[in-house]
């Protein structure tokens, strides 16, 4: 039956291929695909049958937004990517399959100010280094498996564990914020924010705590403190993660908040000068970065070249993901990489520390 694949996010009776021309695929930038062929792919996973864009598939999720219907084949597509393990990501791949058994780490701060949660991808990116300066001078830190979304599964071809794992996540999060005495949480990673927002509703649980996107915290931050920022005066284009392609539909959201970051410390934005912007931003690339390295690097050579053509002088990012996996590439390429509470930092006259800008690694290489 068609219908049993509605559990999953995919809605069979909204894939009509009668009232569509098989957008999700045709408008897929990393396939070349036309409507006949994009409709025959869709068709043989709805049979259960393997098709071609299992593999070729980088699980960006954007075919999602793309479908007219709403019906989201991008859930599809990862069912039968976690049914076949076609993607052959390795077990000791970065991002690693772990994160989930890591172990908690606490950086205490005030008593009773604000709780910060790093996932479980601290060790990718010097996540907590990024985290320092007068902004977080009073924050908490809390991260390891016990916290982990462990959304960034989904790139690994493994789509059903962090929805397994959502109730224990959401219990081990309201235990902590019990425990440190607050009625919110602030996440450093999209997928976290979007997995307790528009997921948990999704299915069904509640969130006995408020979830705070971390560029939420750091508006709210800069217009508390304007008087401490001095305008950059630079030209930038951002990265947007795939878990934005998650966020509500309505009211705030991550674009609103970041556009006005970079506003309040005196970023010109170039993404409307953009080919790979809004619905048509490219992915990062970090699912294929280990088993399809070349076909990674020419997708990300596209989106910081359209970039760099745009007029920017530097990179944001504000996925940790995104930035350990293309921050070489932007070296490499002389546009100089920057997480979103660098440029902060740097508008509020604070060292970098020792990571810095570096193309990758910690300690830096």
């Amino acid at each position: 039956s068609r219908q049993q694949f509605t559990h999953m996010g995919f809605d069979a009776s909204k894939c009509d291929f009668s009232r569509c021309k098989g957008e999700c695929l045709t408008r897929c930038p990393y396939v070349s695909y036309d409507e006949k062929e994009a409709k025959k792919q869709i068709n043989s996973l709805i049979k259960g049958e393997m098709a071609p864009i299992l593999r070729e598939c980088i699980t960006c999720a954007a075919c999602n937004e793309y479908c007219p219907l709403g019906a989201n084949p991008w859930d599809l597509i990862l069912w039968r990517q976690e049914q076949t393990q076609v993607l052959g990501i390795p077990k000791n791949a970065k991002p690693a399959s772990d994160w989930l058994e890591k172990p908690k780490m606490v950086r205490p701060g005030k008593p009773g100010g604000v709780l910060i949660s790093l996932c479980g991808i601290y060790e990718v990116v010097p996540q907590q280094e990024f985290l320092t300066g007068m902004m977080f001078d009073e924050t908490t830190l809390i991260g390891g498996g016990d916290y982990c979304c462990g959304f960034t599964e989904t790139h690994l071809g493994r789509g059903s564990r962090p929805y397994e794992f959502l109730p224990t996540l959401v219990k081990n999060l309201a235990d902590a914020a019990k425990e440190y005495g607050v009625s919110e949480i602030v996440f450093t990673h999209d997928a976290c924010y979007n997995v307790l927002t528009t997921v948990a509703i999704q299915q069904r649980i509640e969130v006995h705590f408020r979830p705070v996107h971390i560029l939420e915290y750091i508006r709210n931050w800069l217009l508390d403190h304007k008087d401490k920022i001095t305008p950059l005066n630079m030209k930038m284009a951002y990265q947007g993660g795939c878990t934005t392609r998650y966020a509500a539909k309505e009211g705030e959201i991550w674009k609103d908040w970041l556009e006005e970051i970079l506003k309040l410390i005196g970023v010109t934005c170039v993404e409307e000068k953009r080919k790979y912007t809004g619905n048509n931003r490219l992915c990062c690339c970090c699912s294929i970065f280990h088993t399809q390295h070349d076909r990674a690097m020419k997708f990300q050579h596209m989106n910081i070249q359209d970039a760099i053509d745009a007029g920017a002088e530097g990179y944001c990012f504000i996925c940790p993901a995104c930035v350990s996996v293309m921050r070489m590439t932007c070296k490499e390429m002389n546009l100089t990489p920057y997480y979103i509470t660098q440029l902060v930092k740097m508008a509020l006259h604070e060292d970098l520390g020792k990571a810095g800008t570096a193309a990758f690694g910690y300690p830096v290489k």
